[in-house]
């Protein structure tokens, strides 16, 4: 470049902060090909594969969203297995972190009771090893419908969703999911 015609060698171009930049923000969400850093660690303690079901391709980037209990980072796998022209089963296992200082607990089992007076929802609490997981399922429609909730932080949970699913194959393919894990990404 003539002399006059762009940046002083001492500042760097544009071009070259948005590189920079890119890289950096690659390199931060992707982390070493040995070892991913947050929040994509968040999916460690979820399995890659299900039993009888197939995987979706890719899964998504982690998503930062909000509800009624606050704002929430999540990572999920997809899953789902065509059973007939007519019958498909779909479960999606996600993990939510809320942040630190969070407390879910009290949130979750006021929504559990809410729930458990629904007329055609069946509602139980169970324990998966250590953790406290409740498990809601509308038979209101022509298939269930079933969510699995385990708390495995006071922040952090792994949620089972299922569509054409039952509350006892929702708690088995949850079983699946490396609580610990989970509970220890950061």
């Amino acid at each position: 470049m003539p002399p006059g015609l762009g940046y002083p060698p001492a500042v760097p171009s544009i071009r070259g902060i948005f590189s920079a930049a890119g890289v950096a923000l690659a390199a931060t969400l992707l982390g070493s090909p040995d070892r991913p850093s947050w929040p994509l660690t968040l999916r460690d303690g979820l399995p890659a594969a299900l039993p009888g079901y197939a995987a979706a391709p890719r899964d998504p980037l982690p998503d930062t969203d909000e509800n009624e209990m606050g704002i929430y980072t999540e990572v999920s796998r997809f899953f789902q297995r065509i059973e007939s022209a007519t019958s498909t089963r779909q479960f999606r296992l996600v993990v939510q972190d809320y942040g630190r200082g969070k407390d879910l607990e009290a949130a979750l089992r006021k929504a559990f009771s809410q729930a458990s007076v629904a007329p055609s929802v069946e509602t139980r609490e169970v324990k998966l090893g250590a953790f406290p997981a409740f498990a809601v399922t509308d038979r209101s429609g022509p298939r269930p419908t079933t969510l699995v909730t385990v708390i495995v932080t006071p922040s952090r949970l792994v949620l089972g969703q299922g569509a054409n699913v039952d509350w006892e194959e929702a708690l088995k393919l949850v079983r699946l999911v490396d609580l610990e894990k989970v509970a220890g990404a950061r």
